[in-house]
């Protein structure tokens, strides 16, 4: 059985520290909305300012956000 892969939000967000709910509230969603982008079952629908926060938070450009925030889907397949 395959081990399922970190989604990229959940990987740059270890790297800052944060706990989903830490980057949520800085987004101002919930949890559950962090939880569910991570899991690939919501598509983040961020407006600029949010987008922005994230940025700020990750300590990334957006060149390095990704465009998807779920786990890939070749682990889903196994």
């Amino acid at each position: 059985m395959a081990r399922k892969s970190k989604s990229p939000l959940a990987r740059l967000r270890a790297i800052q520290q944060l706990t989903q709910r830490e980057l949520a509230q800085a987004l101002g969603v919930t949890d559950d909305t962090v939880a569910n982008w991570e899991k690939g079952r919501a598509i983040p629908r961020l407006t600029i300012r949010q987008v922005r926060i994230l940025l700020k938070v990750l300590e990334c450009t957006i060149d390095e956000l990704p465009d998807d925030f779920g786990p890939p889907e070749s682990q889903e397949e196994d």
